[in-house]
């Protein structure tokens, strides 16, 4: 299985490409740009408010274009070219959403057109998965990863109305970030490193991505009705990840493009440490002991920072610079 390069890859989205460079290429680039505008000028004044915006300028078109290699078939094409198309609009009203004040439906509603954004890569993911079936994992994952950042792009515009249910309205914002990269981010890069693999990957590669299919799920579950849920999804999820870090520096790395091993690996080992934080700080709140000693405020910023940056930044450019065919 011959990998694709930067420079073979205008065709990453396949039939979208705009001087010979991908649509998602070119969009992860300008939204980089906005975002580092954006933060510069301390419109995005929080590390939630920052992660969110990364993961829709960036990471998220540049893993859409990832999944697409080779171009997928003529059913879901149809569903991901329009979410590819829409995916620019999408995250620049998604950026405003963020800016604009929340104690008014200007930030609701520009958070919209990511709803639809990720419905239309859902309906790709439904398609692919329809039209394949549920193999070859590494396909399904990815699939997976399409459909939660629904629940994510929801999540904000229930957090801009102020709908939270019985929350607290950071468990609601949180939610939208746990989707963008726990559910896009994470199942996304797993698929990538799942087709690698191809069919040397084991029945212990296997279990790892099932973990990462169902886990987001139950940690949400978790989250909104029962302690004891959370804190056993947290530490099974945790464990998994920590299992899939140490299964992909040893098994996969060794034999990428070296700067791309380098970070992959860093990649794949922060996001077992940012997941512990998340794990300890749980299980403190569940037996009311503070056992890291951490304010709320400051595990989210601490937990938000390795996960979008340690893990998400650099596994999603780590992979773009030699990225995986799917099998067959």
């Amino acid at each position: 299985m011959r990998d694709m390069s930067i420079d073979e890859s205008a065709s990453i989205s396949g039939y979208l490409s705009a001087g010979g460079i991908a649509v998602t290429d070119v969009s992860s680039l300008a939204g980089a740009i906005l975002w580092m505008g954006a933060v510069f000028v301390g419109e995005l004044a929080t590390t939630v408010e920052q992660a969110l915006a990364l993961a829709a300028l960036v990471l998220v078109p540049l893993g859409m274009g990832m999944a697409a290699t080779p171009p997928f078939g003529e059913v879901s094409r149809r569903p991901y070219r329009a979410a590819v198309l829409g995916q620019p609009v999408g995250a620049f009203f998604f950026l405003v959403s963020l800016v604009l004040p929340s104690d008014g439906p200007g930030a609701a509603v520009a958070a919209v057109p990511w709803v639809v954004v990720t419905g239309l890569l859902g309906l790709a993911a439904l398609a692919r998965t329809h039209d394949r079936g549920p193999w070859p994992l590494s396909e399904t994952v990815i699939d997976a990863g399409f459909a939660y950042s629904i629940v994510g792009a929801v999540a904000l515009v229930l957090y801009q109305l102020d709908i939270t249910f019985w929350f607290e309205p950071i468990i609601i914002l949180l939610t939208a970030v746990h989707f963008h990269f726990a559910g896009f981010v994470l199942p996304v890069l797993t698929g990538l490193a799942g087709r690698v693999l191809g069919d040397r990957a084991g029945t212990e590669f296997r279990v790892l991505v099932g973990v990462i299919l169902f886990g987001p799920a139950f940690i949400a579950i978790g989250i909104s009705f029962s302690p004891v849920v959370e804190v056993l999804a947290v530490g099974g999820f945790t464990v998994a990840i920590a299992v899939l870090g140490g299964y992909i520096t040893i098994r996969i790395v060794p034999g990428r493009p070296r700067l791309q091993g380098v970070l992959v690996a860093v990649s794949s080992l922060v996001l077992p440490v940012s997941m512990l934080l998340a794990l300890g700080y749980g299980i403190g709140t569940f037996t009311e002991a503070n056992l890291l000693g951490l304010s709320i405020s400051r595990m989210i910023t601490l937990h938000g920072v390795l996960n979008a940056y340690g893990f998400a930044l650099l596994g999603t450019v780590g992979w773009r610079l030699a990225v995986p065919n799917a099998n067959g």
